[in-house]
């Protein structure tokens, strides 16, 4: 009987997999390489470990996947050549992009560039159409606009198609008529419409995210599809197979290929998800994620239980409004480069070494200095090799260091310690700043690192911010992929339709929920779910009268006459929540109609480690000096086995804890112990009394 649940997370570097059996609980593991040029390789390379190990490809009843797929086509720029076919006056709205500025570090930056449109001018197409806001046709779409839109865009070697008229969101009508042109005149013509992707006002949010959509959509479609023949030549048939969405919930992978702009941050949405659920199992409900891999590191704040969320984003500079957790990215990871700046100075990133080659330290032909090189010739690597088989050569990691510090007139150790006093400095930054956003004070908070280079980082970091704790997972190199079992399938359904709260028709409220409601139900059966399986949350987003920006509310279903004032009080109250200040006496408006469907799956469940003895000693392999970024000089440290490590143990510091998938770095006059899940939880030293707090200088 088929019992295995499966996720497989997919990263720069590593492709980790994480197989649990529905049944028994237990938990086994895979990983592999990551190949950029053809991502599904290494998933179905880790589904064949999977395999040796005694799991038949019939067992699998559920997969779930987290893809940088969308992420990556959209940061590299390698997405389709995409046009847009746009209402007649109405060209300049993309390029305007809602009148947005440079902001943050961006605005004193002498070398700031303005990101490239995805669609350049050239490849903007206006047809005759006219729709109001009412829904109500104005002007009629002219067919042979967009016969000859088309022909044009054909010719300048269009793959992907946009189409964005405006108050398409009333009535889709003459989107839909121009997607059957466009089908029946060029079949292998991808073509995206906003009345599909995101049928809610605001012009430019929702152009910009049909965009994006159309820009990364074939790369998706492609990835998933080669990656579902994949799964079906080696016998993996269970319909249930599902990626995430930057929402945090699951769909199949069929919608995820027709709606790619909701995968964006499906990595790291895996990875926040994991986060909330060992810090409710741990009784942090306050954590703070660091997620650093081989290329990057993506930040997270967990606040009373709850996963930020936000309903829209920024990334690579493209404006997409997709439900969203709030991740905050930058360029540091294992193999983020060092180099000499313009100016003469050290700097560290974002640009990667990547997979391939990777770290000098890998041996497959990298010759640059990264931030594991750095690591590894300060001794912070206790383990001569790497999960997927790598084994560490020290002396090219030296080489390569030498390369970036000769210039500078240092030496491996001196240019190895400024590479890491960099990166550390740079992520301490983006973690107070993540704190800072939702006005959070660190001392209340728990930095949960993993990723397979966030144990090496976690606790100085954790120490420069304040931050009084520090949970590494028990897998934390495959603690997104744990993520992707500890979530459930979620859709969206959005409507906007415009009216104040005081006046707006009962039974068109009820109209409009049902038609949501209709559509939620046909995925909800055609994923093989049954009904009751489903959660139906039904939401109004609102807003002032005149207000630009609306909140969304949960609205009582079925809703009635004496809802009104209700939905009124609870929408002051989050706007006084959010914003500080609230306006009981000004009118409220409905602006858009939300409904979420959350069907509940079979979730990873975390095993009890058992009861030990208190001699941490038992764990110890060995010893190695590792680099005191504090003292600057070299200490004795132990260097653990974690398989061997059980609750209650409590290790002082300087230590080195290795394991398959990560390494974690306890600095001298911090100490680490083990709960009753195996989580590693490590006390900085950092106050948690109300004495006001500051970062530290990088360098003392």
């Amino acid at each position: 009987m088929a019992a295995w649940m499966i996720g497989v997370d997919t990263g720069g570097t590593f492709t980790d997999l994480v197989a649990c059996n529905a049944a028994t609980g237990e938990v086994r593991v895979a990983k592999v390489a990551s190949v950029p040029a053809d991502p599904s390789r290494a998933v179905l390379a880790a589904l064949e470990e999977l395999f040796v190990q005694g799991i038949a490809p019939a067992d699998v009843a559920f997969l779930a996947h987290g893809t940088t797929v969308a992420t990556n086509a959209l940061l590299e720029g390698k997405g389709a050549r995409t046009g847009l076919i746009i209402t007649r006056g109405f060209r300049a709205i993309y390029e305007a992009r809602g009148a947005s500025q440079p902001s943050g570090a961006d605005l004193v930056d002498p070398f700031y560039h303005k990101p490239a449109m995805l669609v350049p001018q050239r490849l903007i197409e206006v047809v005759e159409e006219r729709i109001d806001h009412a829904g109500d046709v104005v002007e009629p779409l002219v067919d042979m606009d967009v016969y000859c839109a088309l022909s044009r865009l054909q010719s300048k070697g269009v793959t992907s198609i946009a189409v964005c008229y405006l108050f398409s969101f009333a009535n889709p009508a003459h989107e839909r008529r121009t997607a059957e042109i466009i089908r029946a005149a060029a079949p292998d013509m991808r073509v995206t419409l906003s009345s599909d992707v995101l049928p809610v006002i605001r012009e430019y949010a929702r152009l910009s995210t049909t965009v994006v959509d159309a820009y990364v959509g074939p790369a998706v479609g492609t990835y998933l599809d080669r990656l579902g023949e994949g799964l079906a030549a080696r016998g993996v048939t269970t319909p249930q197979r599902f990626v995430m969405q930057s929402s945090g919930g699951l769909v199949p992978m069929a919608t995820g290929a027709k709606f790619a702009s909701q995968l964006l941050l499906s990595g790291p949405a895996a990875g926040l998800i994991a986060g909330a659920a060992l810090g409710t199992a741990t009784a942090e409900p306050n954590v703070v994620t660091l997620d650093m891999g081989g290329t990057s590191t993506d930040i997270g704040v967990i606040a009373n239980g709850r996963v930020r969320e936000s309903a829209a984003g920024v990334l690579a500079g493209q404006d997409v409004a997709q439900p969203m957790l709030k991740v905050r990215t930058l360029g540091a990871g294992g193999g983020t480069v060092a180099f000499i700046g313009k100016d003469g100075l050290l700097k560290v990133g974002p640009r990667s070494a990547g997979a391939i080659p990777g770290p000098a330290a890998y041996g497959r032909g990298g010759t640059e200095p990264t931030v594991t090189d750095a690591n590894l010739v300060l001794g912070a690597l206790g383990s001569a090799a790497l999960a997927g088989g790598l084994k560490l050569d020290k002396d090219a990691a030296r080489r390569a260091i030498e390369t970036v510090g000769a210039p500078l007139g240092l030496d491996a150790i001196q240019a190895a310690e400024g590479i890491l006093r960099i990166v550390n400095n740079r992520m301490a930054v983006d973690l107070r700043l993540a704190l800072q956003a939702e006005g959070q004070d660190p001392r209340k908070f728990a930095l949960m690192a993993f990723g397979g280079a966030g144990g090496l980082h976690a606790a100085e970091i954790a120490r420069m911010v304040g931050i009084p704790r520090v949970l590494i997972p028990t897998r934390p190199g495959l603690n997104c992929a744990m993520g992707l079992l500890q979530t459930a399938v979620r859709h969206h359904y959005l409507r906007s339709r415009m009216g104040a709260l005081s006046t707006f028709p009962i039974d068109t409220i009820a109209s409009i929920f049902g038609e949501l409601e209709s559509r939620a139900r046909a995925d909800i059966r055609d994923e093989g779910f049954a009904p009751d399986q489903a959660t139906l949350r039904r939401f109004v987003e609102m807003r002032y009268r005149q207000q630009g920006y609306q909140l969304a509310v949960p609205c009582p279903h079925p809703f009635a006459d004496a809802d009104r004032a209700r939905l009124k009080r609870a929408f002051d109250d989050l706007h006084r929540q959010t914003y500080g200040q609230a306006a009981e006496n000004e009118a409220a408006e409905i602006v858009t109609f939300r409904l979420e469907a959350e069907i509940a799956v079979p979730t990873l469940q975390l095993p009890e480690l058992p009861q030990g003895d208190g001699r941490w000693q038992r764990a110890q392999v060995g010893e190695t000096q590792l680099w005191d970024l504090a003292t600057h000089r070299f200490s004795t440290a132990a260097v653990l086995d974690r398989a061997l490590l059980m609750r209650g143990d409590r290790v002082p510091g300087p230590a080195i804890v290795n394991q398959l998938d990560a390494t974690t770095v306890l600095p001298a006059g911090q100490t680490l112990s083990v709960d009753r899940l195996g989580t590693l939880v490590i006390e900085t030293g950092a106050a948690r009394a109300s004495a006001p707090w500051r970062l530290p200088h990088a360098h003392k």
